[in-house]
C-alpha cells in the first residue's frame, strides 16, 4: 500500500504515555532521565540539521546571487541597449520550457512541497543536479520570484535523503526531515520566527494535540513537542547562514526600514493604505487565476510545457523594459529602492509594485517557478513609497501597511507574514503591521479569484 494511502487511512489514536523511540526501543520510555536523554538528542540533532540547512541555503543563494550578476551586469551593461530586458527573458523563457521538457524536472511552489510532505511523510526529486538547474534559471533570467520555493524543496528532499538513511543504520528519526520546513524558511528568511512560525501554521488545526502525520516509521510527536523541533532547527539554521555571511560575505539582504513617524490625523492615510493592498491582493489572485487557467489550457505537452515560459518571459521582459524593477526577487532591489525612491515619480513606484503584483503569479504558474515572498515585500514597498509621494504622508507608515496587507493579502497566513516581515520592519511598527496583516488577511476575496492553483 502506498504512503499516500496509509496517510489517508484514519488512524488510531495512540495511548498518552506513548513516546519516540530511537533504535528497538519499542516502548515507552521510564524515567527522567531516559526521557531526558532521548528529548536532547532529538533537540541536538534539529540543531545539527538546521546548521546544515543554513550552510546549504547560504551556498545556493550566492550562486544564485554570481550568475544573475554575470549575466545582467555583464553582458547587459556591455550591450546598453533598451530592449535587452525583453532578449533575455523571452530567451530565459526557451531555455526554461526546453529544460523542462527535456530533463522532465519541475520546481514546485512551497505550498506544495509542505503539502506533499505531510501526505506522504518523504518528499523526492527527479534528481538533485537537475531541480538545481531547474531552480536557477528562472532566477537567473531575471524571474519575479523569490529563493524559498526551490530551496526548501532541494532542501527537504536532501533530508529525507538523510533520514532514510539513518533509518536503514537503527536511528528512527522521522524528525530529521520534518523539522527542515522550519529551517530552511528561517535561514533563508535569516529569522528564526518566520521559521518556527511557519513550521507551526502548517499543521491542521483540528483541535487533535497529535500532529496528524505519515506513519513513516511508527513515529509520532504532540504539538509542544514537535514545536520545540521547529525552534531548534530554526536556530541552528539562523547560526549557519549567519556564520557563513560573517566569514565569507553575503548578499543584501532584506532592507530594514525606518520607524514611523507619523503623527495626529496623519494616520487617516492608513485607509488609503489598506485600500491599496486590497486592490494589489485582488490584481496578484486574478492574475494568479488567468495565467493558472492558461497553463491548465496549455498543458502538459511539449508545446505547452515550451510556450508558457515563453510567454512569461516576453511579458516579463516587455514589462521590464519600461519599468526595470518589475525583474529579479526584489531583495537587492529594495535596498537600492530605500535610497532613490525621492527620485522617481509617484506613478512610477505605484505601477511597479502594481506590475510586479501581476508578475509573480503568471511566472510561478508559467513555468518560472518560484515564491511569492520577497517580491511581495518589494511590491508593497514601492507603491507604499509611491503613495507617499502622491499624497505627503509618512513614507514609513504607507511603506508599512501596504506591505503587510498586501503579503498577508497573498498569503492568507497573518501570523506567518508578520513573523517575516519583523525582519524588515522595527519592533515599534509592529502594531500597524499586525493590523493591515490581519485586516487584508480577512478581507474576502471574489470566488472567481480563489483559483485552486494557488502560488
Amino acid at each position: 500500500m502506498s504512503r499516500l494511502k496509509r496517510a489517508e487511512r484514519p488512524r488510531a489514536k495512540k495511548p498518552p504515555d506513548t513516546r519516540p523511540f530511537i533504535r528497538d526501543a519499542r516502548r515507552p520510555f521510564e524515567g527522567p532521565v531516559e526521557k531526558a536523554t532521548v528529548n536532547v538528542t532529538m533537540v541536538l540533532l534539529a540543531l545539527v540539521v538546521g546548521f546544515i540547512v543554513g550552510f546549504l541555503v547560504f551556498l545556493v543563494m550566492n550562486l544564485s546571487t554570481w550568475l544573475t550578476e554575470l549575466l545582467w551586469k555583464g553582458a547587459g551593461e556591455s550591450l546598453g541597449v533598451a530592449w535587452f530586458p525583453l532578449l533575455v527573458c523571452t530567451l530565459g523563457g526557451l531555455i526554461i520550457g526546453l529544460w523542462t521538457h527535456y530533463s522532465g524536472s519541475r520546481v514546485e511552489p512551497l505550498e506544495k512541497v509542505m503539502s506533499t510532505f505531510r501526505a506522504t511523510g518523504s518528499y523526492d526529486l527527479n534528481g538533485t543536479g537537475k531541480a538545481t538547474v531547474s531552480f536557477l534559471l528562472p532566477l537567473v533570467f531575471g524571474g519575479s520570484i523569490g529563493f524559498e520555493a526551490g530551496l526548501t524543496g532541494l532542501i527537504t528532499a536532501g533530508c529525507c535523503w538523510i533520514r532514510d538513511k539513518l533509518k536503514a543504520a537503527g536511528l528512527r528519526e522521522a524528525a530529521v526531515a520534518d523539522v527542515t520546513i522550519a529551517a530552511s524558511i528561517s535561514a533563508i528568511f535569516a529569522t528564526p520566527l518566520a521559521g518556527i512560525v511557519a513550521g507551526a501554521e502548517s499543521t491542521r488545526p483540528d483541535g487533535d494535540d497529535q500532529l496528524a502525520e505519515a506513519d513513516v516509521d511508527d513515529y509520532n510527536m504532540r504539538r509542544p513537542a514537535k514545536i520545540v523541533l521547529y525552534t531548534a532547527a530554526a536556530f541552528g539554521a539562523f547560526a549557519g547562514i549567519r556564520a557563513l555571511s560573517a566569514l565569507f560575505g553575503s548578499s543584501a539582504g532584506f532592507p530594514h526600514f525606518d520607524t514611523i513617524g507619523s503623527e495626529g490625523t496623519g494616520y487617516l492615510w492608513i485607509l488609503l493604505a489598506l485600500a491599496a493592498a486590497y486592490l494589489m491582493a485582488l490584481l496578484y489572485h486574478a492574475s494568479n487565476t488567468l495565467t493558472g487557467q492558461l497553463a491548465h489550457n496549455l498543458g502538459n505537452g511539449m508545446i505547452g510545457t515550451v510556450l508558457g515560459p515563453v510567454i512569461a518571459g516576453a511579458a516579463l521582459g516587455l514589462m521590464a523594459t519600461f519599468f526595470p524593477y518589475v525583474l529579479f526577487p526584489g531583495e537587492v532591489q529594495s535596498h537600492e529602492l530605500m535610497q532613490t525612491w525621492t527620485s522617481w515619480t509617484a506613478a512610477a513606484l505605484i505601477a511597479t509594485g502594481m506590475l510586479k503584483a501581476l508578475a509573480t503569479p503568471m511566472c510561478i504558474n508559467l513555468g518560472w517557478v518560484g515564491g511569492n515572498f520577497c517580491p511581495s515585500i518589494f511590491a508593497g514597498a514601492a507603491c507604499g513609497y509611491g503613495l507617499a509621494m502622491l499624497t505627503g504622508a509618512d513614507p514609513m507608515l504607507m511603506v508599512t501597511v501596504v506591505t503587510s496587507g498586501f503579503l498577508a493579502g497573498v498569503m492568507r497566513k497573518p501570523l506567518l507574514a508578520i513573523a517575516i516581515l519583523m525582519l524588515c520592519f522595527p519592533l515599534e511598527s509592529i502594531v500597524w503591521m499586525g493590523l493591515s496583516a490581519i485586516v487584508l488577511a480577512a478581507l474576502p476575496l471574489p470566488s472567481a479569484l480563489m483559483s485552486d492553483k494557488a502560488s
